[in-house]
């Protein structure tokens, strides 16, 4: 209760994200060093608002499903050395119209051990911004591989932050 209180303190008046004011897709996704992954972009098309914690990220493929772990940072950022603005703790990320929050997702594309290929690909993934119970569905195409997410690994996915705390391009 006393965390309730206290995050919608910090929010003051401005209301969270809905699920239907948000356009989610997926941005700068790629691949390299046996880890495939991306961003989960969150642009807002309504009235300013926020956003803050982990998305719910769930891959379905054919044979399989796979909800993602929450953590703080991976190959992809959006923390880059851990040196980022929002190290420590989480951000309230606030978005006006037009303004996009990311957060950045992984897996692995080589088989695990023991195994000596992957399941098939997830061909989508269900994606339910933090603070919302609504999801929407996601194509889980992977320019960099020039295919869909592959079913290898775990997969990871971090807090939302601002679109401009991410690395630059060309860092991954």
């Amino acid at each position: 209760m006393l965390t309730t209180l206290v995050a919608l303190a910090l929010m003051g008046s401005t209301p969270t994200c809905r699920t239907e004011q948000l356009h989610v897709w997926l941005a700068r996704t790629g691949a390299a060093l046996g880890t495939v992954g991306g961003y989960l972009a969150f642009t807002n098309r309504g009235a300013t608002c926020t956003l803050q914690g982990w998305p719910t990220l769930t891959a379905l493929g054919p044979s399989s499903s796979t909800t993602a772990v929450r953590v703080h940072s991976t190959m992809f950022g959006p923390y880059v050395n851990g040196t980022g603005a929002y190290v420590r703790g989480m951000p309230l990320v606030r978005l006006r119209r037009g303004q996009t929050a990311v957060a950045a997702f992984t897996t692995s594309d080589i088989p695990g051990p023991g195994r000596t290929r992957c399941r098939p690909s997830y061909r989508q993934l269900r994606v339910t911004p933090p603070g919302s119970a609504t999801s929407v569905l996601v194509r889980a195409w992977i320019v960099g591989l020039d295919r869909e997410l592959p079913a290898c690994g775990r997969i990871a996915v971090t807090m939302v932050v601002p679109a401009r705390d991410l690395p630059p391009r060309g860092y991954y």
